[in-house]
């Protein structure tokens, strides 16, 4: 099936973005890598008369160090977090979840931000980002804001962000030298999505005894989760 007719329009800017957001309101939406939201539109589950790309907006494909925490730009792709050297030294629960999302073509089109604002229950990179304690920022012409991973995941492909935001960038403690963790999950045949899927990270003392668990789950639900219990 095709999509509905609509307008492109490519962003320079994350200025400029939220700029188009506000402008074609409700009838525009964000394109990333297009993995979450082409399909739907193919459906016609959904029929944006605008496409707002900003996929090649510089400062939302970047990784860097800040102090002890690292950013990674809400257009950074799936395969460049599995395979950068800076994410599989510090958060090595991120790379391996990458790795695991869908296939070449996927990991190589898709992106974080695309994949957490879409918030498929059945995605991997937010049990991750839980387990990870992640927090994602939100850009609109009202100014910017942190939200907690905890707090991101409202329902069925419903996020905390507001109408004319756009998440920009996450950030990530880095795991510490103490902690074990792993990304496992039950695999779709067709898809490659998660039946069930759980990130673990556990955080050991100088005696080895457990000092911290996170886990977040993914698939069991409309939306993921942190296992409290």
């Amino acid at each position: 099936m095709f999509p509905t007719q609509f307008e492109y329009h490519r962003a320079a800017t994350v200025k400029d973005a939220i700029s188009m957001l506000k402008q074609f309101g409700d009838d525009a939406r964000i394109l990333a890598g297009g993995h979450s939201l082409l399909p739907m539109m193919k459906l016609r589950l959904a029929q944006p008369s605008h496409l707002i790309d900003i996929g090649r907006i510089a400062e939302l494909r970047n990784i860097g160090e800040n102090a002890d925490k690292l950013t990674v730009g809400a257009a950074v792709t799936h395969d460049r977090i599995s395979n950068d050297t800076l994410v599989r030294a510090r958060l090595g629960l991120l790379a391996e979840c990458a790795a695991a999302i869908g296939d070449v073509q996927v990991r190589n089109r898709g992106t974080i931000g695309g994949s957490l604002s879409h918030s498929d229950p059945a995605a991997d990179y937010p049990a991750a980002v839980l387990a990870l304690e992640a927090e994602l920022k939100l850009e609109s012409g009202s100014g910017k804001r942190t939200v907690r991973a905890a707090d991101f995941f409202i329902d069925l492909m419903t996020t905390a962000a507001r109408a004319g935001e756009i998440l920009t960038q996450i950030t990530f403690g880095s795991i510490s030298p103490n902690a074990g963790y792993s990304y496992l999950k039950h695999r779709h045949p067709a898809s490659g999505f998660a039946i069930v899927g759980v990130a673990a990270l556990i955080v050991l003392d100088k005696r080895g005894n457990c000092q911290r668990v996170c886990v977040g789950v993914t698939g069991l639900g409309a939306k993921a989760f942190r296992a409290e219990a």
